[in-house]
């Protein structure tokens, strides 16, 4: 079985309840805030961080790092894991070439070592010590520390890895977060780089999700050391299957309303407003069969599935069943109430006509708004694809 197999409980000195794979070559982004697990996660995996009451299995290719019913646990040196640490944990006194070459598998030279530093842009600093180089050289050492973990030696590159090179993961705790964008740019080549030549499993942590979406095959979604989700990115991120998965990968268009079973296929969304009973927007969403008919729901509208048009004579004005276009396309009238310059793009604020207590937030180009010469104070119309919206159950007693 190939591939890092993850399946941890623990109560103490943190809740911890994970369960996640990662594939042979595969990049998985563990996201969440502060304090959620993702770093312990890591830790366990290398065998760093094993509190007395820890139970689960940790697998890599087939080989058992971790059984607690079988009573095995593998060393931290018995794991071939590569762990590029948050806050370095360089050798202060030893040179980078020696902090890399100290965690080098057998097979390699001074030479390869060398080699490795000049490709991370680190050949003229390999004899600096850490208090001799800036925070973003410090973490390219610790990534290079790491890379010798798994990495074959350049004598068996080009050959079938033998078993003693096996099963290895590399584990990249906040890789990115010292460097600058040059340097981000050409680590993020070396990563995509590595990826075609060795294929063992990667799992980055990252509070940044706009790097989760363009590194990782796949995101798993943690709070509180819960693992709340897994999937591709863009499905993630446009589909998370609660309310908190919406707030943790920061989408800003989070609402509540009630479902309403259509068509076959099709359903209604009635948008409401809590103090506001009598004022509601319905709008076409796809029906899944998998909430009844009539239950409160929260929901959330991707802004990128959304086409802003100009408020021209004929249009369709205001929202509910008479707005409803082609193929389910639901067209909504808003007034813009602020519109933020952020050089290309603007980030605009806008309130239903139909729903004025509600406001949603788009980010417009100001090529887009000079096109159709609107202002705050202004009004635009929503073509809202069903595809853009959806939809979550309400657990009993949450709202």
């Amino acid at each position: 079985m190939s591939g890092l197999h993850v399946q941890l409980r623990s109560a103490s000195p943190i809740r911890l309840e994970a369960e996640f794979d990662c594939g042979a070559g595969e990049l998985v982004a563990l996201v969440g805030p502060s304090g959620s697990g993702k770093t312990s996660m890591l830790r366990a995996i290398a065998g760093l961080w094993t509190p007395s009451d820890l139970q689960g299995h940790i697998r890599v290719a087939g080989q058992a790092w971790l059984d607690t019913k079988a009573g095995l646990q593998l060393s931290p040196q018995q794991r071939r894991a590569g762990l590029v640490f948050q806050q370095y944990a360089l050798f202060p006194h030893m040179t980078a070439h020696a902090n890399v070459a100290l965690a080098a598998g057998p097979g390699w030279t001074a030479a390869d070592v060398q080699a490795l530093l000049s490709r991370l842009g680190l050949d003229a600093l390999s004899q600096r010590r850490p208090a001799q180089l800036s925070g973003g050289q410090q973490q390219r050492v610790a990534l290079a520390r790491a890379l010798v973990r798994v990495m074959p030696t350049p004598q068996t590159a080009s050959v079938a890895a033998e078993p003693e090179h096996l099963p290895g993961v590399l584990l990249l705790d906040e890789p990115f977060s010292a460097v600058d964008a040059p340097t981000r740019q050409a680590l993020y080549r070396e990563l995509a780089a590595l990826r075609q030549k060795v294929s063992v499993p990667m799992v980055l942590v990252t509070h940044d999700l706009a790097e989760a979406r363009r590194l990782a095959d796949r995101v798993v979604i943690v709070d509180a050391g819960q693992t709340l989700q897994t999937g591709e990115p863009a499905r993630v991120f446009a589909s998370p299957r609660n309310a908190r998965v919406a707030e943790l990968v920061g989408i800003q268009n989070h609402f509540e309303g009630r479902f309403f079973k259509d068509q076959p296929g099709w359903g209604r969304l009635r948008w409401t407003d809590g103090a506001q009973p009598e004022k509601s927007i319905d709008l076409t969403v796809i029906d899944k069969s998998k909430i009844d008919d009539g239950k409160p729901v929260t929901w959330v509208l991707n802004g990128e599935q959304v086409d802003v048009l100009g408020d021209v004579p004929g249009d369709v004005p205001g929202g509910g069943e008479a707005a409803n276009a082609v193929a389910g396309q639901t067209r909504l009238r808003c007034q813009l109430l602020e519109v933020l310059s952020l050089g290309e793009i603007s980030l605009c604020t806008l309130s239903p006509q139909d729903l004025p207590g509600q406001t949603l937030t788009l980010n417009l180009t100001t090529r887009l708004l000079g096109r159709l010469q609107v202002a705050a104070g202004g009004w635009v119309q929503l073509l809202i694809a069903p595809e853009a919206l959806h939809i979550m159950p309400v657990r009993e007693g949450v709202i």
